[in-house]
């Protein structure tokens, strides 16, 4: 299948943003989640919020090529420029990639690669020296053949606050 139908996201698009953040969360995580109304009016509120921030991408593919903004998704991903305080070498600029998710049926037709590297192109164009994600295990092989890997300078940690 060949991708053509690579586009950023509108507001009009965050009812489906929120319906693949689901998808993803229920289908890919690795622990049992419920999700209600109130978090979808959360995650839809957000979602707004962050399509309007400069700092902010999600780019998508439509279920039917050329539907255009709110109509069904097949897939999206998500990116996130931040300004941290510069080394010697960067620009201090980093980058998040995340909720990355494809409606089953569209899987293994080069969604995710499309995607992933739209959102890459998104980052250089926004200066981020880095990238970082999160990896289902069903993503793992997709990001490690973009060149992502565990190894590195840093080590990274995380706590719940």
């Amino acid at each position: 299948m060949r991708i053509v139908n690579i586009r950023r996201a509108t507001q009009d698009d965050v009812p489906e943003i929120v319906r693949l953040k689901a998808l993803l969360m229920i289908d890919g995580w690795p622990f049992d989640i419920e999700l209600d109304d109130a978090w979808r009016e959360r995650c839809a509120r957000v979602a707004r919020q962050l399509l309007a921030s400069d700092g902010y991408a999600c780019f998508v593919i439509d279920r039917v090529e050329g539907a255009g903004p709110g109509s069904p998704l097949a897939s999206c991903v998500t990116a996130t420029v931040e300004q941290h305080l510069p080394g010697p070498d960067g620009s201090g600029r980093s980058a998040y990639v995340g909720d990355m998710c494809t409606e089953a049926e569209f899987r293994g037709r080069g969604c995710g690669t499309a995607l992933l590297d739209a959102a890459l192109q998104w980052c250089r164009e926004q200066e981020a020296g880095w990238v970082s994600l999160f990896s289902t295990e069903s993503g793992d092989a997709l990001y490690r053949k973009a060149g992502f890997s565990d190894e590195g300078p840093f080590q990274h940690l995380s706590m719940a606050l």
